[in-house]
């Protein structure tokens, strides 16, 4: 057996004392009623959960590190099992976890791995389900998750199907289940939402020539994280750029970097605040100087009014055909609508850890297809107004009208 270090060294649960979860056992015995309902009317047996995000939205399990590009001889084989007809869970994970598990999880069955090595803990695995009686039916497999690889996967599968399982894939079913937010989920977005604030704050306190853009990007994260801000799960957009005559040169997914910011140049900031994993994304521009082109203000008023249009007009309840063609009229109106330079769009956010902090729901105002999705109640996404503008904020949508978060004003910032 290579199961050299899978103990967790020293630990004792009842050393940690009563310990407060993000949310009730009641609120996680909800979500999985709710799962499992889907699950029942599509058709599962049983379901194999090994998102990150999906792992945690059911029992709250989530960890710093999911050895996703680990070494080939240490592969990662964690998941949770429900049966659907139950509604039990069993969550499998190596040992060392199990400190993470007592400190994040309402999870009551954990079984451990016994090796490193993927063979051994997918058959251990198999035997543990099977001694349940939970194999033989139709299997749902999250099949657009990193986790597991490939490679893993196709493991995984084979051993399904090797005990007379069928396997499908459940990826929208579990992303479905998810989308609509409960009271409490909707609370951590407004509060990650003000730690965004926070941030934005920072930037125009310390913002200033001269100064380099890791550098401020530590103040910022800093002043955020002094606010009870987490990590995100994507390293934010943070770099300046020189002007292009009055427009701003597009600066595509940089991170921050050892440059050094001129006068002139335009920051570009797009911060999430995190609050227990909940994201909220705003972005800003900030131009270095106090005379910015007449122009460029202008044309940020005009972008801003978008989301004064989103906040009045859009309700929970519309598809996206019907927002769409709202939104496209008011920058057709103001007179800066383009097919080819800029955009608007947005996308699901939630509960998020990294690689990405995008949800599944995504709308184009230039997209012309999947145009009968609906908004639905208390769904979370940005919305992204860029024309020659550096605007983001986070929507909640409601059936009376939508919530915009963000109390950074919609502008242009200049710095001078």
């Amino acid at each position: 057996m290579t199961n050299v270090g899978l103990a967790p060294g020293r630990f004792d649960a009842a050393a940690l004392g009563k310990v407060e979860l993000p949310f009730t056992e009641a609120e996680y015995a909800a979500r999985l009623e709710k799962l499992c309902a889907m699950a029942r009317k599509d058709g599962f047996d049983l379901l194999w959960i090994t998102s990150p995000e999906g792992v945690a939205w059911t029992h709250g399990f989530f960890a710093s590190w999911y050895k996703a590009q680990s070494p080939m001889r240490y592969p990662q084989c964690y998941g949770t099992a429900v049966h659907v007809a139950s509604g039990r869970m069993i969550h499998f994970d190596n040992p060392t976890e199990e400190p993470v598990m007592a400190l994040t999880s309402v999870s009551k069955d954990n079984r451990w791995l016994p090796d490193r090595e993927a063979a051994p803990n997918i058959a251990f695995i198999m035997d543990e389900l099977n001694k349940e009686g939970w194999l033989g039916g139709t299997v749902g497999m999250e099949f657009w998750s990193y986790l597991p690889n490939r490679a893993i996967s196709t493991m995984f599968e084979g051993a399904f199907l090797t005990h007379g399982c069928r396997t499908l894939d459940m990826s929208a079913m579990v992303r479905t289940a998810r989308r609509q937010k409960s009271a409490q989920e909707l609370a951590y977005v407004e509060k990650a939402m003000e730690i965004c604030d926070i941030g934005h704050a920072a930037i125009r306190e310390h913002l200033k020539p001269g100064i380099t853009e890791l550098s401020l990007f530590g103040k910022v994260m800093g002043a955020m994280m002094e606010a009870g801000g987490e990590f995100s799960a994507l390293i934010p957009i943070f770099n300046a750029s020189p002007m292009m005559g009055e427009k701003p040169m597009s600066s595509g997914h940089n991170m921050a970097s050892r440059r050094v910011i001129q006068a002139g140049e335009i920051l570009t900031a797009d911060l999430c605040g995190v609050f227990n994993r909940y994201h909220a994304n705003a972005l800003r521009g900030y131009f270095v100087g106090d005379k910015p082109p007449q122009s460029l203000i202008e044309q940020y008023r005009k972008s801003a009014g978008v989301f004064e249009v989103i906040a009045s007009e859009v309700k929970a309840g519309m598809t996206v055909r019907e927002v769409k063609r709202l939104l496209r009229a008011y920058y057709q109106e103001v007179g800066i609508w383009t097919e080819t330079d800029g955009w608007g769009l947005g996308y699901e956010l939630g509960w998020s850890l990294p690689p990405d902090w995008v949800g599944d729901f995504y709308f184009h105002l230039g997209d012309d297809k999947y145009l009968d999705r609906v908004f639905e109640e208390n769904m979370v996404t940005n919305f992204e107004s860029l024309f020659d503008t550096q605007l983001i904020d986070t929507c909640i949508y409601g059936r009376e009208g939508t919530k915009i978060l963000s109390k950074t004003p919609m502008e242009l910032f200049a710095i001078g």
